[in-house]
């Protein structure tokens, strides 16, 4: 007779394996799933890989295999339920207990039992590993839970939890799993059902959480799950690995900030813009701290105040604008202060409305940083945060790496600017050099030539420039050069070009159409304005040579040599002039050029020869002395007057050895009058700038003197003002070493000078010359006269001599002696005479007769 299936119920639905067979497999203990006719229709891999009693395979009937007719018939009597479960304890076989639990199971058209096979002593040694967790759980460091999966509560933790969760034991337990780890409840119960499926193979993972206190926590979290007989038990063991997360991402912040600092070094070698170096250092220093705002601030090159260069997320419209309020102290200021970091924690505490821009963005923290300078501190290199930020010891370092980065590419781009001042400006006057001169003419010739217009370049000297370096000293020579450069400058254009081309020698550069005689007249006019050397007023006039683009040349070194060539023509022309330039003018610079030359071999040639000019009483019109006068016997041209080479001497330093030579002269010559028996007069010799300067002129002096046999007290050294002035001190020893010897010393072309009357007393002078210029009219003219009567006056009341110039007629005769003149030169009695010449005058005693001048 058949066998009865095991339930009645209605004919079989198809299963879908699928779903079942995920179900089963992720279920612990061994499931199967028996369906109306008592059939297993599915079963899990623990069910397949059961070792011992065969529950039977998928496809046969349970009724088979199920060693206890009482767990079939309660499954029937489940499986005519509309619900409701099963569990019971079989023993299949001696020795071994099974739990069963079984559930009324539908899903689709699948409608069945659920049976779930689990052993005993399976169970107990879950029950006891738990109970030997829990009793190990205060032994260790690392945090423990213990979470009941069904209720999805804490069944315990340990001390090692609390303190890191920062809690107490009740309020860990209260806080339940979901709470505890800021997670949902559905996620955490899949993470745990997917443990408990997994069994021994589940892989740590990372957690992490801020604190209060600002910190962030990271902890390594291993999960298994243990199943006691009341249910499944998830066992979390949590080990802080803060100490080391903090490590590996200091690691990796630290070679991000080393990157970022290699690609600002990178940045700051490339760039010649130091605007664009501090907006790169703020960028960098907001990065690499993952910070808000950054700021670099620049000192003023006056050293006052703190203005904002760059900056990394604050409103650019405030760069520029001061970093601190009127009174207060800023965080910026503080650096600048110490030159160390400062840290400041709560900007709004400490430092209270100290900066509009810090108020706007809600800063609260902050840190900076000094930029380091040859000079103190350039500026400052802050950080700023809305929130209350943690710097530490790396965040410094990084923030003065950036810094001392950025202060080397600030050296960098200053020294290649210092580089090219050196190269392109002239140090002294700040002028652009004679390279930078002729690269900006260049330019604009070539714009000239496109737009079919002129270029005037204008070549100007100082008059007598050299003079005021000789007497005054090269540092007053230097100042009066820094000061006319400044004038030039008053007197040109934005777009022209002032520059200094060497020694006093300047160029101005005219671009575009301009009268160049109307800003010749105006430089002339600037300079004519006395200048202010240490007190003293200094008087300059400039020769000025002009050349025109294009009629004058089509480059710049040709326009600029013919506008030189023009600037000699209006020094020969008596100076402080302005001329054009004209073709004929290079015939005549070279003439000059070979005049110098020639000029070099004069006196190894025995071409220099001296006139003497007589001086006489003229009280008495005896002779009372006489005047050597240089003159050139030229093997070509005959006698050269002396002021087309005596200005060429003194500019080439050939009047010191030629001076000796007048000198040694002048000694031979009184040697041999004296030999012819003559009465001996004093003989004058003019002394240049040059020699006077020489320390060792009362030296060179007495040498020459004793070499040749003659008497200092017929010598006579005539000096200008200018010479006395230059260097006060120095002058009176020179002057009373040579008085001393016993040289006589007088004052040429005295009331011409710019110097003060003071040093007539200081020095040990023996005679003063009235210019020939205030002798010219001084029978007509009634200033010259007061000017003539004044000297006469002032000398006689310095127990001085008084000897009259360029005297030529009779009435200026009469009006000397009628004021007592004591001498007088001119063409009235003498001209300037031969040797031979003048030693028949000496011969014959030769007198002035009251009115009647010497005939020559």
């Amino acid at each position: 007779m058949p066998q009865p299936p095991l339930f009645s119920l209605s004919p079989p639905t198809p299963p879908d394996p699928s779903v079942a067979g995920a179900m089963l497999d992720a279920l612990p203990g061994r499931v199967c799933l028996i369906d109306g006719d008592g059939l297993l229709r599915h079963t899990n891999r623990a069910w397949r890989a059961a070792a011992g009693v065969s529950w039977g395979v998928e496809g046969s009937r349970f009724a088979d295999h199920c060693p206890d007719p009482a767990l079939a018939a309660r499954l029937q009597a489940l499986m005519l339920a509309p619900q409701g479960n099963v569990s019971t304890c079989i023993s299949p076989m001696p020795g071994v207990r099974v739990m069963a639990r079984a559930s009324r199971f539908r899903h689709g058209d699948i409608d069945g039992v659920l049976l779930i096979l689990d052993d005993v002593d399976a169970l107990d040694t879950g029950d006891e590993a738990l109970a030997r967790f829990r009793a190990a759980m205060e032994t260790t460091s690392d945090a423990i839970y213990l979470v009941d999966r069904a209720t999805m509560r804490f069944i315990d933790v340990n001390d090692a939890a609390c303190r890191l969760r920062q809690c107490t034991r009740a309020e860990l337990m209260a806080m339940g799993p979901a709470r505890a780890l800021l997670t949902d409840r559905s996620g955490l119960e899949a993470v745990y059902d997917g443990v408990i499926a997994a069994g021994e193979a589940v892989e740590p993972v990372e957690w992490t959480h801020g604190r209060d206190d600002g910190e962030r926590v990271y902890a390594e979290i291993r999960r298994r799950a243990l199943r006691t007989t009341d249910g499944w038990v998830i066992v979390t063991i949590s080990r802080d690995i803060t100490a080391r997360k903090n490590a590996e991402n200091g690691v990796r912040r630290a070679a991000r900030q080393q990157g970022l600092i290699a690609g600002f070094g990178q940045t700051a070698l490339a760039t010649p813009r130091i605007d664009t170096l501090f907006q790169r250092a703020a960028a960098v220093a907001a990065e690499g701290l993952h910070i808000e705002f950054a700021e670099v601030s620049q000192r003023l090159p006056d050293g006052g105040a703190l203005v904002l260069a760059a900056s990394a997320g604050f409103d650019d419209g405030y760069v520029g604008h001061p970093m601190a309020g009127e009174g207060r102290l800023t965080q910026s200021a503080q650096v600048m202060r110490a030159n160390a970091p400062v840290v400041v924690t709560d900007h709004p505490g400490e430092l209270p409305g100290a900066c509009a821009l810090l108020q706007r963005h809600h800063v609260r923290s902050g840190m900076g940083v000094p930029i380091p300078g040859p000079l103190g501190p350039r500026g400052v290199l802050g950080v700023y945060s809305p929130r209350a930020w943690r710097f530490n010891g790396d965040s410094v370092h990084f923030l003065e790496s950036v810094a001392n980065t950025l202060a080397t590419a600030i050296d960098r781009i200053e020294a290649e600017s210092r580089l090219v001042q050196l190269s392109q400006f002239d140090m002294l006057t700040g002028l652009p050099n004679r390279g930078l001169v002729l690269d900006r003419l260049s330019q604009a010739l070539a714009h000239a030539q496109r737009h079919d217009w002129r270029v005037d370049v204008m070549f100007l000297n100082l008059d007598r420039f050299k003079m005021v370096n000789d007497t005054l000293g090269h540092a007053m020579g230097d100042a009066l050069l820094a000061q006319a450069a400044q004038r030039l400058k008053a007197c040109a254009r934005a777009s022209d070009t002032v520059g200094r081309l060497g020694g006093d020698e300047f160029a101005i550069v005219l671009p575009k159409p301009d009268d160049a005689a109307t800003v010749a007249k105006r430089v002339m006019a600037a300079l004519a304005e006395p200048f202010e050397l240490a007190g003293q007023a200094v008087h300059v006039s400039a020769s000025i040579g002009i050349g025109v683009f294009p009629n004058d040349g089509h480059d710049a070194d040709t326009l600029l040599k013919n506008a030189g060539t023009a600037m000699n023509q209006a020094k020969q022309r008596g100076r402080n002039h302005h001329v054009f330039y004209l073709p004929q003018m290079n015939d005549q610079a070279g003439e000059r050029l070979r005049l110098e030359n020639q000029l070099r071999y004069a006196l190894e040639r025995n071409e220099f020869l001296l006139h003497y000019q007589p001086k006489v009483n003229v009280a008495s019109g005896e002779i009372t002395g006489f005047e050597a006068l240089l003159r050139w016997q030229h093997p070509e041209r005959g006698m050269v007057p002396p002021l087309e080479f005596i200005a060429t001497l003194e500019d080439t330093g050939m009047i010191v050895p030629v001076g000796e030579w007048v000198l040694r002269t002048v000694c031979r010559q009184l040697a041999r009058w004296k030999a012819d028996g003559l009465a001996l007069k004093p003989v004058a010799i003019n002394l240049s700038a040059r020699q006077f300067q020489d320390k060792g002129l009362d030296e060179v002096v007495r040498t020459i003197v004793a070499e040749e046999g003659g008497d200092p007290s017929m010598l006579e050294f005539e000096l200008t003002e200018s010479m006395l002035m230059a260097d006060a001190d120095a002058a009176a020893r020179t002057l009373s070493a040579l008085k001393t010897y016993g040289i006589r010393l007088s004052v040429d072309d005295f009331g011409t000078g710019y110097s003060s009357l003071s040093y007539l007393k200081r020095f040990p002078l023996d005679a003063l010359k009235i210019d020939r210029s205030f002798m010219r009219d001084v029978t007509t003219d009634h200033n010259d006269a007061s000017i003539a009567l004044a000297i006469i006056r002032l000398a006689h009341s310095l127990r001085l001599d008084v000897v009259a110039e360029g005297v030529e007629t009779a009435d200026q005769l009469q009006f000397l002696r009628s004021h007592d003149c004591d001498q007088m030169q001119g063409y009235f009695f003498s001209k300037p005479l031969p040797v031979a010449d003048c030693t028949r005058v000496l011969s014959e005693d030769r007198r002035l007769q009251g009115a009647s001048a010497l005939a020559a």
